[in-house]
């Protein structure tokens, strides 16, 4: 595999990686701050605001994955 390939797949890994994890993160950040509400038939109520916690966690982990793409198909190659 050629660094170009390498890069071509690092950069498509990133967009399908942290656009979703951008919300993720998003939506972390609004129920850690009390803002989450939930809705389930005719229930509904606030998220409790220690859920936000592991959502931002998890999001800022799927950020190292594009990293990992770059470490492992692009890094120490030559052309």
């Amino acid at each position: 595999m050629s660094r170009q390939t390498g890069l071509i797949i690092t950069i498509v890994v990133a967009v399908l990686t942290l656009c979703p994890s951008f919300f993720c993160c998003l939506f972390g950040a609004t129920t850690l701050a009390g803002a989450g509400t939930y809705e389930l038939g005719a229930e509904s109520g606030a998220l409790p605001s220690w859920v936000g916690l592991p959502l931002i966690i998890l999001a800022l982990l799927a950020w190292l994955v594009p990293l990992a793409a770059w470490f492992f198909l692009v890094r120490g190659k030559t052309d």
